[in-house]
């Protein structure tokens, strides 16, 4: 019906008068195509018109053919050859860091279609920031198809932003800091945390040594002061002091790490040993026996009478468990 109707639209205006002339202009311009049972019209893919879904001049799309190198495409489906780059038809996935399938964007300029080294200084890659490193997006050299690494640039007393792939530039938070570094808010600006402080980027059994760098935690084994972050390595274990008076030991059970005094009745190797014993309050003292002339020469707080004049230290008493 409407192939008659289209024909009979076009006899009207053969012989139409002139007033009539706009509309048949607009009946002249109705797409055949369009008018079922039109055996005649011309195929939408080879009227020489870029239309319906074609990607490019009467290829392309779900219903034309594929395209020939160098005409316009989407995805690979829209190619005869399988592959699609930069917006054209290629003859290969021309998919490296620095190859190109356009003139515009080809180092040598050849035409569309064919792939290429992409063109000198043309950036490539993605700008990363790795512990503390911000690299810049690399570039092409015109020959290789590889991307040269970009400039390097360290954040210093900042941490990497993961959402910019840059450094931070200001802080508002300790995670905004380098490794052993804290914010100062107020300011915007990271320093370096005291030695000895945990967590900033260190793992649960270590902390931040004066420097910035993770070492061993307090408490963590030890053969010299500069495996700990406390800078004190004392009686084999990481310490929080150095710990150095008599009396007083890093590695009692329960405290270790932490400078504690000795126990009452203990020795503490060369610096209190033999007659001498610990108070239990950091120091050296008389054991049980030795002459002494006041309590607190003795370990036990005691100095008793034994014989006639003659004084000496008494046992210490043991608390009930």
């Amino acid at each position: 019906m409407w192939k008659n109707q289209y024909l009979f639209a076009i006899a009207l205006c053969a012989g139409a008068l002139s007033t009539l002339g706009m509309g048949c202009e607009l009946i002249a311009t109705v797409d055949r195509s369009r008018i079922p049972g039109d055996d005649g019209v011309t195929d939408g893919c080879a009227d020489g018109t870029k239309n319906g879904d074609e990607t490019d001049i009467d290829c392309g799309g779900s219903t034309c053919p594929q395209c020939e190198l160098a005409k316009a495409c989407t995805a690979k489906e829209d190619c005869a050859s399988g592959f699609c780059a930069d917006g054209v038809c290629c003859n290969t996935a021309c998919d490296a860091e620095c190859d190109a399938c356009t003139a515009d964007l080809k180092e040598s300029g050849e035409e569309d279609g064919s792939c290429g080294a992409s063109k000198a200084e043309s950036e490539c890659g993605e700008a990363t920031c790795s512990e503390g490193v911000q690299t810049a997006r690399g570039t092409c050299d015109g020959t290789s198809v590889d991307c040269a690494p970009g400039e390097e640039t360290s954040c210093e007393t900042f941490a990497c932003d993961p959402d910019e792939n840059a450094c931070f530039a200001e802080c508002s938070e300790d995670t905004q800091c380098a490794k052993c570094h804290v914010c100062d808010a107020g300011e915007g600006t990271c320093s370096l945390a005291p030695a000895g402080a945990t967590g900033l980027g260190c793992e649960d059994d270590q902390a931040c040594d004066a420097a910035g760098e993770c070492k061993a935690a307090n408490g963590q084994e030890c053969t010299d002061a500069t495996d700990c972050g406390s800078g004190s390595c004392v009686d084999g274990v990481c310490c929080d002091t150095a710990c150095d008076s008599p009396c007083q030991a890093c590695n009692i059970e329960g405290s270790a790490g932490k400078c504690s005094n000795v126990p009452l009745g203990a020795e503490d190797g060369m610096d209190c040993s033999d007659v001498n014993v610990c108070d239990g309050e950091g120091a050296c003292k008389l054991v049980e026996g030795e002459r002494c002339t006041t309590d607190e020469q003795c370990a036990s707080g005691n100095c008793i009478t034994v014989v006639s004049d003659v004084k000496a230290c008494d046992e210490i008493e043991t608390p009930d468990p």
